[in-house]
């Protein structure tokens, strides 16, 4: 369900009309793909056309361009002329490609730079009324990927081809974003410089209010009606008002009410629902994440963090202590908090001296299903 965010709706369409290129950066479940796809069906009637791909699971630049050319095709139903168009323009263009060839074969027979600068070329020149919006969720997985195949050079030069591209097709409006924040990838890989012309746009997860809002419209929807106190009793056990989270929440404790109601002791059985061993698929991500996406040490020392801190129980941890405790140095460990709190792990104080669980489930469900478990 897509519920408020009007205000970050607008804010990235009046990015796109002063013809910006947008980084949003989103920890996971904080509900950025609904917003991608929100742009996208309100794209048309704002004068703008747009696509929306994901890169999670891919590891080569071809596929990269694979799935622009299927999302394309997919768009409004104009998709298949414009591609004949453009697989003719390449047929021409790109030796060794004969009149036979599709794209996809044009694509296997060329160099992915060569391909994808004709393919950005009639797209830009497609339409001069209504600018492309292409939207491309998970490239910093992505990224990871060429990370790992083909080390520093290979991403650096995938990014900053990217950012040649934006600059040369100027009609061409680009919003990436992942689950994984693209801007400490390239910070810990020294390739900032390939993001430097993007405007960098946050999405938060619900004000308090908000998320009490949309539990009022989530029982209302599923015919219950939440006790003030059972409201106040979700918010604070979730900790960090993410629209998932919330969403499931909001269902186990509609599987519990009592005559159409939730009362406050049914909404702590929510929470403590959300922790058993049948609702581990909504957390295991998390885990995940650092499992698939990082190498060790980097990723011992990931999960060796946030034990530490999911054993301290909901208080904040400090620097120091973390230090102490794991026999680091400083930079190293600076490193691995930000990397924890980019990817929505950890939040921290204004002088980042304090660390803690950003979401209180997660830290509950970390320490009861992760820690000394590996």
């Amino acid at each position: 369900m897509f519920f408020d965010r009007e205000q970050e709706t607008e804010q990235l369409f009046n990015f796109f009309k002063r013809d910006k290129n947008v980084l949003m950066l989103a920890p996971r479940r904080v509900g950025k793909t609904e917003l991608m796809h929100r742009v996208a069906s309100l794209a048309e009637e704002r004068g703008f056309r747009a696509i929306l791909f994901d890169m999670e699971g891919y590891r080569e630049e071809k596929d990269f361009f694979q799935e622009l050319c299927s999302a394309i095709q997919e768009e409004l139903g104009i998709g298949a002329s414009l591609m004949a168009t453009a697989t003719d323009r390449l047929r021409k263009l790109i030796s060794g490609s004969s009149q036979s060839d599709d794209w996809r074969q044009i694509l296997l027979k060329s160099d992915w730079r060569e391909f994808a600068g004709h393919l950005l070329a009639v797209l830009e020149a497609e339409n001069s009324e209504r600018q492309w919006i292409i939207m491309v969720d998970e490239l910093p997985i992505f990224v990871g990927e060429l990370l790992k195949a083909g080390g520093r050079e290979r991403a650096s030069t995938f990014l900053y081809w990217l950012r040649n591209a934006r600059q040369k097709y100027r009609k061409l409006r680009w919003l990436y974003t992942g689950s994984i924040g693209l801007d400490a990838v390239s910070r810990r890989e020294d390739m900032e410089g390939a993001l430097l012309d993007l405007e960098i746009f946050s999405l938060k997860p619900f004000q308090r209010d908000t998320a009490a809002e949309y539990l009022e419209l989530l029982s209302k929807d599923a015919g219950c009606e939440f006790a003030k106190a059972a409201v106040e009793c979700l918010l604070d056990g979730l900790g960090w008002l993410s629209p998932y989270y919330l969403e499931k929440l909001a269902d186990q404790a509609f599987a519990r009410k009592q005559q159409g109601k939730v009362d406050i002791a049914l909404a702590e059985q929510a929470l403590e629902a959300m922790l058993a061993l049948e609702s581990r698929p909504y957390w295991a991500a998390w885990r995940e994440h650092l499992t698939k996406n990082f190498i060790d040490p980097e990723r011992t020392k990931l999960f060796q963090v946030l034990d530490w801190i999911a054993s301290n129980g909901p208080e904040s941890v400090s620097r120091d202590s973390l230090l102490a405790r794991l026999g680091d140095a400083p930079a190293d460990l600076a490193r691995w908090l930000d990397t924890l709190e980019a990817d929505g792990y950890l939040s921290a104080d204004a002088e980042r001296q304090q660390f803690w669980f950003r979401m209180e489930l997660l830290r509950r469900w970390w320490l009861r299903y992760v820690v000394g478990q590996r």
